[in-house]
């Protein structure tokens, strides 16, 4: 709705400056008065009638545009920039019996306070959990006072419990979320055999 309304008020811009420039630049008009009788002034009082019409509408599209783009802010809130800066993995291949550690670090780049951040670890496919276990599947984050706040590294770990097969591959996902709207995503495989 607002690249509409921007579209047409561009277009009602652009009409109305085109009738300044033509009303500037338009020949004189044959009509019964000779050339020495028509008055000045009143070519005068049409330009500043017209360059007021002209900049009322430039004020009014204006104004309506900022109030749309606006309202599509208010409806559409951006994700803030909370993001990992580390994400990783110290062994993708583990056997039965073992684990492997997830190093994370998250960062703000907000200029202001996030206080309601989370990380949430998961593995797909689905159906893992006879197989794997997740220390700590959602990590509360501690409060972000301000731009380039970190966490601080930390640390989740995975143990293999059991292998479904001679050998199974499976994604482990690592999602930052910021008041419910996830912010990021890392990924990476995660291979057990026996």
């Amino acid at each position: 709705m607002g690249y509409e309304f921007m579209q047409t008020a561009r277009y009602y811009l652009l009409y109305s400056i085109s009738f300044v420039l033509y009303c500037l630049t338009a020949p004189t008009r044959l009509s019964s008065r000779s050339p020495s009788e028509k008055s000045p002034k009143n070519r005068k009082k049409i330009f500043i009638l017209v360059a007021i019409v002209a900049i009322a509408i430039i004020a009014a599209a204006v104004t309506i545009g900022q109030f749309f783009v606006q309202q599509q802010h208010q409806q559409n809130p951006e994700a803030p920039n909370v993001k990992f800066m580390t994400f990783e993995v110290d062994k993708q291949e583990i056997a039965v019996g073992e684990n492997t550690n997830v190093l994370i670090n998250v960062r703000n780049s907000e200029d202001k306070v996030i206080d309601d951040a989370k990380v949430v670890m998961t593995i797909e496919p689905s159906g893992y959990e006879p197989y794997l276990s997740i220390s700590n599947s959602t990590i509360q984050l501690p409060i972000f006072l301000g731009k380039d706040a970190r966490t601080g590294e930390f640390k989740d770990s995975i143990t293999a419990t059991v292998s479904p097969a001679k050998e199974a591959v499976y994604v482990v996902k690592g999602m930052v979320f910021v008041k419910d709207t996830q912010t990021d995503i890392k990924e990476f495989p995660l291979t057990i055999h026996q």
